[in-house]
């Protein structure tokens, strides 16, 4: 009879435990990356009352089997902040004591900095991962993860990449003439017997210095053979835009032959009007054309004597930027199409020298269906670029206009040639300054990228999760921590998202997984539990009161 007593204690005892554990859920509910708990229960060995048969055994109550972690996923809450972090799926971060060495496995994602960059729990544990070097190239050593606060350095641009379309119906332009230095042409209006000398400044009326277009040189040209010559209206010259060519003629009705001999005008003149040494003779009546389109590029009127420019951003060694203009100038009509030349041009403010000078150039050529089909190397006439304030000089900064993108079967056409306005499409580089750490970002891999002032995004580290083969086996050790056993195994690292371990949930949050409502009941049911044992113990003793009482 007295067995009975100690059974229904035994039922107390569990229940009470049950209620514990209900008790210790309940008050976690608001936990970050809580888990909850559930406990088992098993029948205590029974005793035998007669014989071996299992028809006459006799329970003695029951005992607490185990206490079980409930590992489900909890429900996630967004947060303004990126280094918190939830899991979605297996796995756990990994944190480690800065001074015991001691590493503690955690669901609980709030983490910040410390004043040394330290990404830490709320605890001041050290959260583990892979650190990323001065290139932002991830190493594979497990570490402390720690947020530079430090500066990223500066690095000088070694290539610019520009896409644009140059409008094909763009003059050929770039007539500059000074008086006494490139004006003069020789001529002979008797076959070459007696020659004479022309200015397009001074006969033609040309303004020295000035840029002029090529219909305005190829009146000059008349004007000054005309006024040389001394006779009004016997030569025509015409100016054909689109090819750069000049065409000079000798008019019917005049007595002698026409004969530009370019040889003996100055060099530079004669490059500009595109003829070769001697043009010919030319008899009343008779045409001839340059050889080549003429006009140039003159940096002091740089605006007047190409097509167009854009600016470009460039940074030297030490950060700092510079502003860099592509000037681009129609240059020929070929077989093929056209070809045009580009000069960066360095103003004097950012130029070593302190003048303003080309500084790198080279030329594009189109096919006739408007696409690049070829780039000329870059030449570098100052042997680089050379910036002020002690930076590093002759910087080689290559320039692709997207001859590579054309070819590359990407479908972009790199820079065209189509007769539309002349506009830029793309243009990039990759030079920056100095920048200090503003912001930073985690992606579902872990990554954790930091974003600079100067507008650089680069790799820091990675978080690192761990699995285990039975996550039953952990110990608990409080604060959200769980420490490895021999039950659990051993953990199980890598990145997440690899080997079955979850995803990373940046500016989120992992709540408890406690299901309040089953938490009530499971209360109730422990309550009831106890409460029947309680009969059970009460019961018995008024047996045992009734026997006692059998004595009177």
């Amino acid at each position: 009879m007295q067995t009975s007593l100690y059974t229904g204690i035994s039922g107390l005892n569990a229940n009470m435990s049950n209620l514990s554990v209900i008790g210790n859920n309940i008050a976690n509910v608001n936990t970050v990356g809580f888990k909850g708990s559930r406990i088992t229960f098993g029948d205590v060995l029974s005793q035998t009352l007669t014989g071996g048969s299992g028809t006459n055994q006799i329970g003695l109550g029951v005992q607490v089997g185990s206490i079980q972690k409930l590992f489900g996923q909890g429900a996630f809450e967004t947060t303004g902040n990126s280094l918190d972090m939830a899991i979605s799926g297996n796995g756990f971060y990994m944190v480690k004591d800065p001074v015991l060495s001691t590493r503690y496995y955690s669901r609980a994602g709030q983490f910040t900095t410390d004043k040394d960059g330290y990404v830490i729990n709320p605890e001041g544990l050290r959260l583990q991962g892979y650190m990323a070097n001065s290139s932002g190239v991830l190493q594979n050593t497990l570490q402390d993860l720690q947020l530079s606060t430090q500066t990223v350095p500066p690095n000088a641009t070694t290539s610019a990449n520009l896409t644009a379309n140059l409008d094909s119906n763009s003059p050929v332009t770039g007539y500059v003439f000074t008086a006494g230095t490139n004006d003069n042409m020789r001529f002979s209006v008797d076959g070459g017997t007696t020659w004479l000398t022309a200015s397009l400044v001074t006969d033609g009326g040309l303004s020295s210095g000035s840029a002029n277009t090529g219909a305005t040189v190829g009146a000059a040209i008349k004007a000054a053979l005309e006024s040389v010559n001394g006779n009004a209206d016997t030569y025509d010259v015409a100016y054909d835009d689109q090819t750069g060519l000049f065409s000079v003629t000798n008019n019917t009705g005049n007595a002698g032959t026409l004969v530009l001999d370019w040889g003996n005008a100055l060099s530079t003149s004669s490059t500009l009007l595109g003829f070769t040494a001697s043009s010919g003779a030319l008899a009343a009546g008779s045409t001839n054309t340059s050889d080549v389109a003429g006009g140039a590029f003159t940096l002091a009127k740089a605006g007047e004597t190409s097509n167009f420019s854009t600016p470009v951003t460039v940074y030297d060694s030490l950060g700092n930027s510079h502003v860099v203009t592509l000037y681009f100038r129609k240059d020929s009509l070929g077989s093929v199409g056209n070809s045009w030349d580009w000069y960066a041009v360095v103003d004097a403010a950012d130029s070593t020298s302190g003048a303003t000078e080309v500084q790198a150039q080279g030329t594009v050529a189109f096919n006739t269906s408007g696409a690049l089909y070829s780039e000329s190397p870059v030449t570098y006439p100052t042997g680089g670029f050379n910036f002020t304030g002690g930076a590093l000089q002759n910087q080689l900064i290559s320039l692709d206009f997207g001859t590579s993108i054309a070819q590359a079967g990407t479908g972009m056409d790199g820079t065209t040639q189509y007769g539309t306005n002349s506009a830029v499409s793309m243009l990039t580089q990759d030079g920056y300054s100095s920048g200090s750490l503003q912001r930073t970002s985690i992606d579902q891999s872990g990554v954790i990228s930091g974003i600079f002032t100067n507008g650089i995004e680069m790799t820091l580290g990675q978080v690192i999760l761990a699995d285990f083969p039975s996550t039953m086996g952990l110990s608990n050790e409080g604060m959200n921590l769980y420490s490895e056993t021999y039950d659990s195994g051993q953990p199980l690292i890598g990145a997440p998202g690899t080997s079955g371990r979850g995803l990373v949930q940046s500016s989120t949050l992992e709540l408890s997984n406690v299901d309040l409502a089953q938490e009530f009941v499971n209360m109730i049911t422990a309550q009831r539990g106890f409460q029947a044992n309680s009969k059970v113990i009460t019961t018995t003793d008024e047996l045992l009161a009734e026997l006692v009482n059998l004595k009177r």
